[in-house]
């Protein structure tokens, strides 16, 4: 018999894996999502930011409520359930990943490496590297840019400027 070995189980897809990321869509963000979008920030973002700056909950969600444009996010569903959100810049000569937020209980599905590749493709198709930058303290997304093939570029104090190079 040929059975997978425990590491190659984990990386193979179950069948509701494979269901959610069959059923994954992007819809234009709209007002009402300004709220959406901060308990997704607040959820994915909070123990990095907590670690560098600290976390103070009236203060990030004045500053969301004043920076942030739902218009310019695409909201991730699945099955018409809002769990995710990702912003795409486009530049003359780039594209620039500003944005990719999952809940967690969505997290480590392969949705948020289905969405990247998709964004690498366009990439491709249209000549263009692909930018991102990720805060140094979250080592989970900086380890999913990497095995996407991302190489850091830059750094700053608190984050790493990465690219994937076409």
């Amino acid at each position: 018999m040929n059975h997978l070995s425990e590491k190659e189980r984990e990386k193979t897809p179950n069948s509701f894996q494979l269901f959610m990321l069959e059923n994954i869509t992007l819809r234009s963000g709209i007002p009402e999502d300004l709220e959406f979008l901060f308990v997704l920030k607040k959820a994915t973002l909070k123990e990095y930011v907590a670690q560098i700056w600290g976390w103070d909950d009236a203060f990030q969600y004045t500053r969301h409520q004043q920076t942030v444009n739902p218009e310019l996010y695409k909201i991730i569903q699945i099955s018409g359930k809002d769990i995710g959100c990702i912003e795409v810049d486009q530049r003359s000569d780039t594209l620039v990943l500003s944005v990719i937020e999952i809940l967690p209980i969505f997290q480590n599905k392969g949705i948020g490496s289905k969405l990247i590749k998709e964004i690498i493709e366009r990439g491709k198709n249209e000549n263009k590297n692909i930018m991102l930058q990720v805060l140094k303290v979250n080592h989970k997304a900086f380890n999913l840019y990497k095995n996407l093939g991302f190489v850091t570029k830059d750094e700053t104090e608190t984050h790493y400027q990465m690219v994937y190079q076409i």
